[in-house]
């Protein structure tokens, strides 16, 4: 079954600079393991705390989860916006084939991690979409991850006014509490 694609059209005003980006001198690297048994979200802010740092962006190799939750990208025809997130779907254990994301912080200023993955299951097949971090939890084959550590930049939620959803903008530290 072949399906054509679709023209989505966000319901607010197209932003004329679409990709933000900030530089950092202090800005580094970092590969670490995740810690079996504790939730990618714990983590990845454990990690942050450790170094000393604002925000990362970072990718996911391999290793395992335990448990696994995901959501995968759904039409919304509620609206306003065109896209939603399905509902939970849960794997089980599953073997990462690899991801990436964001550390960043939502609104109220609290640690948030998005994160799309691919993985398999026991059987093979092949699955991804949105991780639910808090309900990823790492098994006793951790995954790897590649990190970019920021401490003067912070990777804040906030409101889009084109996709009416909210999402990640890069901001200097000290303009952080004003987002």
């Amino acid at each position: 079954m072949t399906t054509m694609p679709r023209l989505l059209r966000h319901p607010g005003p197209v932003a004329p600079n679409r990709r933000e980006s900030r530089a950092e001198a202090r800005g580094r690297a970092v590969r670490f393991h995740l810690l079996p048994g504790r939730s990618l979200h714990a983590c990845l802010v454990a990690a942050l705390g450790q170094n000393g740092v604002a925000s990362a962006v970072f990718t996911l190799q391999g290793g395992a989860f335990s448990r696994l939750s995901y959501c995968i990208a759904a039409p919304n025809p509620e609206g306003p916006q065109v896209a939603r997130y399905s509902d939970p779907i849960e794997a089980g254990p599953a073997a990462a084939i690899g991801g990436g994301g964001a550390l960043g912080r939502d609104a109220g200023g609290l640690p948030l991690v998005h994160c799309h993955a691919l993985f398999c299951d026991a059987q093979g097949s092949v699955f991804g979409g949105h991780v639910l971090p808090h309900a990823a939890i790492v098994g006793d084959d951790p995954p790897v991850v590649h990190a970019r550590m920021f401490a003067a930049v912070w990777i804040a939620q906030r409101p889009d006014p084109e996709t009416a959803m909210s999402v990640f903008h890069p901001v200097p530290v000290e303009r952080a509490h004003a987002v």
